[in-house]
């Protein structure tokens, strides 16, 4: 029979820690995007820019978040 054990590592607060930033820019979209589906009449110009400003806000941390955690490329110099 396996342990179970109720409270993650150390290493993986480590890591929930780094990605939670991304984490919250994803949120940020699903907010934006909940928004848009429940609006009473038709969403406003307002209620797209702020979808797009998540979404890109979603892209600008991703990148930040892949490129901090892949180390140096093997072979270069």
């Amino acid at each position: 029979m396996r342990a179970v054990r109720e409270e993650p590592t150390k290493a993986e607060l480590r890591a929930i820690e780094a990605e939670w930033p991304l984490i919250e820019a994803e949120l940020a979209v699903v907010d934006a995007e909940i928004v848009i589906a429940v609006h009473d009449s038709r969403p406003d110009d307002l209620d797209w820019r702020r979808l797009r400003r998540a979404e890109a806000e979603v892209t600008r941390r991703m990148c930040g978040y892949f490129s901090a955690s892949a180390g140096p490329l093997d072979g270069a110099a």
